[in-house]
């Protein structure tokens, strides 16, 4: 006689308290000579990075993320005729700097953001540092909900569950879930404080379990 079993999928979802902010940045040029352009992102870039060193993140924290460059054409119609005529250079330079999330030295880096010379806009992502302890609750979590649904249905069914036989697990990906995006902070202004609340970061994971019953 074959073994009887159940297969029941148990899941679980844990919260953690951000404690890390990312600082995601786009630094762009535009102009006709390939060099100008070129030497004008530099420039901008150059003055990105002094203004954080300014707060105290060291330079070598802001790292490039991608770099792009590409040629503008415009498209002309001539009569019953269309051509493209060359434009320029667009250069696009993204970064990113990470460091502890603190409220009041947020709000000091955006103060110094707020005079940017550097016409960068930038995103700000908070999130957990290190997301293991939330990781192993939610897979416990999910076992244990596993287990429950198991009893539920094996109850349910007038059997009685037996052990485990197997069990199907494969990680899941965890991205930060709160943001705030400020675009074009190039005019030259004072930034008030923000008083930010983030949300909590949500770490979901499920299981796979094959049981026994009886």
């Amino acid at each position: 006689m074959e073994n009887r079993t159940i297969r029941v999928r148990g899941s679980a979802e844990v919260s953690g308290v951000p404690d890390w902010v990312v600082i995601s940045f786009s630094v762009s040029s535009r102009h006709y000579e390939y060099g100008t352009c070129m030497e004008r992102l530099a420039v901008r870039t150059e003055s990105l990075r002094e203004e954080l060193a300014s707060v105290g993140l060291e330079r070598d924290s802001l790292k490039t993320s991608h770099f792009h460059i590409d040629t503008d054409f415009e498209r002309v119609k001539e009569g019953s005729r269309e051509r493209y005529v060359f434009k320029g250079y667009n250069a696009s330079h993204h970064l990113k700097v990470e460091f502890p999330f603190e409220k009041e030295y947020v709000n000091e880096v955006l103060r110094v953001l707020s005079r940017t010379e550097s016409e960068a806009s930038f995103r700000i992502s908070f999130g957990i540092k290190d997301l293991e302890p939330l990781r192993q609750q939610a897979i416990a979590g999910a076992v244990k909900n596993s287990k429950e649904k198991a009893q539920l249905l094996a109850d349910a069914a007038g059997v009685a569950l037996g052990d485990i036989l197997q069990i199907d697990y494969s990680w899941s990906e965890v991205h930060f879930r709160s943001s705030l995006d400020i675009c074009e902070m190039a005019a030259p202004m004072e930034a008030p404080d923000y008083d930010f609340t983030p949300d909590d970061v949500d770490v979901s994971d499920s299981v796979t379990v094959v049981w026994s019953i009886g």
